[in-house]
């Protein structure tokens, strides 16, 4: 929401303040006046323009890692890397110590529970104000912004869902006065939070366009209430939420995100890596995405994950750095995983003939940055740093993949900000969501090979091989998934939801490794070496995340996940 996005900063406070000037009032009105909070309500809500203020502070509330510098969810995963001890993403969760006194709450508080809460009193202030005070606004305006609002409401409800598990579900603002004795909701079980969170998608679908009435306004559409609605199916149909395996709710996460398929609104954006860019945002795959405006409320990615040392100048500090089980999982150029005997694949030169995606998405030994070849190599000018004593990469790598070249991160962030959009949901995954669910609940049939395949023709890959049963097809939608939403703050959800990430061959609970490339000193050869970095730690029940021990001592209603 470009245009949109000025007002949404501003604070209640200055929208409340702003209603006290509206012209109306007689000269002695303040010896006969309402309660402030009554008056405020009431301005707020009078006209379209004014309501919209609130809803737009609503969207302004959607969490976004563009705008944390400091950490994103794929340095929780096993896709990144960071050994800054200040970070929770390796001191907290990768180190098996996670609590109820320092829950991990990702990028912008996405999973926080308070924050959540808050955001969702937000939503539910309005749908009941926006009842109350009709003021002059429009059947068509109120019917549209009511589903805007009900989408909101489930997507940070899914925040919490994703987290927690079943949570407190609360449709109305409470309030001190009036429920006294309601105040203290307990969790809801899993089945009954994800039939509310379908609910609101299903109403917000309704009655929401099929594309938005303005391209970049960045408000919700069908197929954003439907990829919610579709996304929270899929997680709990999976392992962690679904240990008894019904097919049924596989099922339905297929036939969610099949009906976003088959709408025809969205197709895949030819150019994967520029999808990310500035001047491509609101694409043709773009289902929902968080907008910004360049310098004024943009991100600047580059100086904080990309590489350190450009041209003999520190640019950057290294804070995400892409493991060497990433690299591993991206394909050969003729389609097959590196560890297959016809792949080609060369140890002593592992990043020749690989797949597209991995050069989109991956800076390597010997890959050019802004001009500048960047050597990750001993002796390199951004040697591997082993030791963490510097900035520079612990792994020998760093992310492409989202950020733009041309911004120079050492100049000043009013300067350089990047105005690209946080993307939300988009077709890629959808069409990933769809083979997963359908796999799991029929087989491996034919619309799965064809909802793989678009992927895989757009990464230049030749078509999957027929004849996968279901077990094969899960592992390489498994991997698929890995490579396509690399960066794109999915992959903590996903080995969560899989429950692959405990347990003697778990990817958090192994360890972590780097590359350390050593040139020979006579002939200049190198020499490649996978090295470990880290010793992961991280056990099953960590998979929910704990109720923070400050909410479980106000609601006496609450009852703490297990483990914890």
């Amino acid at each position: 929401m470009k245009v949109l996005t000025q007002f949404r900063r501003l604070t209640p406070a200055l929208l409340l303040g702003g209603a006290l000037l509206l012209p109306g009032c007689k000269k002695d009105d303040f010896l006969n006046v309402n309660p402030k909070n009554a008056l405020n309500e009431a301005s707020a809500y009078s006209t379209e323009t004014t309501a919209d203020l609130v809803v737009n502070d609503i969207y302004n509330n959607v969490p976004s890692s563009y705008n944390d510098s400091n950490q994103t969810t794929e340095q929780y995963s096993d896709n990144g890397f960071c050994a800054a001890g200040w970070q929770t993403a390796q001191t907290v969760v990768r180190a098996g110590a996670i609590s109820a006194a320092n829950v991990p709450t990702g990028p912008n508080g996405m999973w926080d529970w308070e924050s959540n809460y808050n955001r969702i009193r937000k939503c539910n202030l309005f749908l009941q104000n926006v009842e109350t005070y009709t003021g002059n606004v429009s059947a068509t305006w109120k019917k549209q912004r009511v589903a805007e609002v009900r989408f909101l409401r489930a997507l940070f409800y899914s925040y919490l869902f994703t987290s927690y598990g079943g949570v407190p579900l609360i449709d109305r603002p409470l309030d001190t006065g009036k429920d006294p004795n309601n105040l203290f909701v307990p969790r809801a079980s899993l089945d009954e939070t994800v039939a509310f969170i379908v609910a609101d998608c299903d109403a917000a679908a309704a009655d929401l366009p099929a594309k938005s009435v303005r391209q970049g306004d960045g408000r919700a559409t069908k197929g954003a209430a439907l990829a919610v609605k579709g996304w929270v199916q899929l997680f709990a149909a999976s392992p962690l939420a679904n240990p008894g395996n019904d097919a049924a709710k596989w099922a339905a996460a297929a036939a969610t995100n099949k009906q976003i398929i088959d709408s025809k609104v969205y197709t895949l954006f030819p150019d994967f890596a520029a999808m990310f860019l500035q001047e491509n945002d609101d694409n043709s795959e773009v289902i929902f995405n968080k907008e910004y405006l360049a310098v004024t409320a943009g991100h600047s990615r580059e100086g904080t994950y990309g590489p350190v040392y450009v041209k003999g100048v520190q640019q950057g500090w290294g804070n995400f750095a892409p493991t060497q089980s990433l690299v591993d999982a991206y394909l050969m150029k003729n389609g097959l995983p590196i560890t297959d005997p016809a792949s080609g694949y060369n140890p002593q030169d592992p990043y020749a003939n690989r797949e597209k995606r991995f050069y989109q998405s991956i800076i390597y030994d010997g890959a050019t940055w802004q001009g500048d070849v960047i050597t990750t190599r001993m002796g390199g000018n951004n040697q591997i740093d082993l030791g963490s004593t510097s900035d520079v990469s612990n792994t020998g790598y760093y992310g492409r993949k989202t950020l733009d070249e041309r911004i120079l991160a050492q100049t000043s962030r009013a300067q350089n900000a990047n105005g690209s959009n946080f993307i939300i949901f988009r077709l890629g995954e959808v069409l990933l969501s769809y083979a997963e669910a359908q796999n799991e609940a029929v087989g491996p049939d034919a619309s799965v090979y064809s909802a793989l395949n678009q992927l895989r023709t757009r990464a230049e890959l030749p078509a999957l091989t027929p004849g996968l049963d279901r077990a094969a097809m899960r592992e390489y939608i498994q991997r698929e998934r890995r490579v396509e939403l690399a960066f794109e703050e999915k992959r903590w959800f996903d080995i969560r939801r899989w429950k692959i990430t405990a347990g003697a061959n778990g990817v958090l609970s192994t360890p972590e490794f780097g590359m350390q490339i050593t040139p020979d000193k006579t002939t200049g050869k190198l020499t490649y070496s996978p090295v470990k970095v880290f010793e992961n730690r991280f056990f099953d029940y960590q998979n929910w995340m704990p109720i923070p021990q400050g909410d479980l001592a106000k609601n006496t209603q609450l009852v703490q996940n297990p483990g914890y």
